[in-house]
């Protein structure tokens, strides 16, 4: 089976800043991997680097393809940590969520059968079917961010990036993303998430990427999140997110 990611020597700088360095590690398909670290340590910047969203060094390839070639291909879709959004355009849900079908319409972007019928999925999955008429900027925070792991899901894709989907959401949203995540995970697809919360990683991922602007060390959440590793990874000395 083709690894999801396989990144060798994956590196990034902003200017002088150094906030990724020489990560090699293969993320297996089929599972939920958590990108664990703090504030700086690279987890951003891993999913950008992968997403060739930013300049970097060494290599990536998302399920045996170049990282351009999985976009065009629409095998991978991502919510990043916050979206770029004019909350007062009048935009409903249901449109946004539609922007993930996109890629499968044509150049008109007329919506068919299967496209409407993916997006009605998408938003029932995440519990919010009846705000599909809502403009965006009505939503709460965690409603929002429902909207817009329903856009990913709309998209169908074989691998799924999320950086930091619980940030600053409510019980209910995480509940109901968390469920998603793992239906996504039964299906035999991938997920990559930054997550925030030790427990939390623990109890969702199948294995989890400690860092601290370079890889600690890569496996299952009982073998990683030891309390010596997580010492080294979280001990003093913070730089600023990235």
């Amino acid at each position: 089976m083709t690894d999801a990611i396989v990144a060798e020597r994956l590196g990034v700088r902003y200017g002088d800043v150094r906030a990724l360095a020489d990560v090699t590690a293969r993320i297996r398909t089929g599972e939920i991997t958590g990108l664990v670290g703090v504030n700086g340590s690279g987890k951003s910047s891993m999913l950008a680097a992968v997403l060739e969203r930013v300049p970097h060094e060494g290599t990536v390839r998302i399920l045996g393809r170049t990282p351009a070639e999985a976009r065009r291909a629409g095998l991978v879709a991502s919510v990043p940590q916050a979206e770029t959004v004019d909350w007062d355009f009048p935009v409903t849900v249901r449109d946004v969520v539609t922007t993930g079908r996109y890629g499968r319409m044509g150049l008109l972007r007329i919506p068919r059968a299967a496209d409407r019928a993916a997006v009605d999925e998408a938003l029932a999955l995440l519990g919010i079917a009846d705000l599909a008429d809502r403009q965006i900027g009505e939503l709460s925070g965690g409603q929002r961010k429902r909207a817009f792991v329903a856009r990913a899901i709309a998209q169908d894709a074989e691998l799924l990036l999320l950086d930091e989907p619980f940030a600053g959401v409510d019980r209910t949203s995480e509940a109901q993303i968390t469920e998603v995540l793992r239906g996504i995970r039964a299906q035999g697809r991938t997920v990559v998430i930054v997550h925030h919360d030790l427990s939390g990683v623990a109890e969702l991922a199948d294995s989890v990427l400690l860092l601290r602007g370079r890889l600690l060390h890569h496996g299952p959440p009982a073998e990683t999140l030891t309390p010596e590793r997580i010492a080294a990874a979280f001990g003093a000395g913070t730089r600023e997110e990235r």
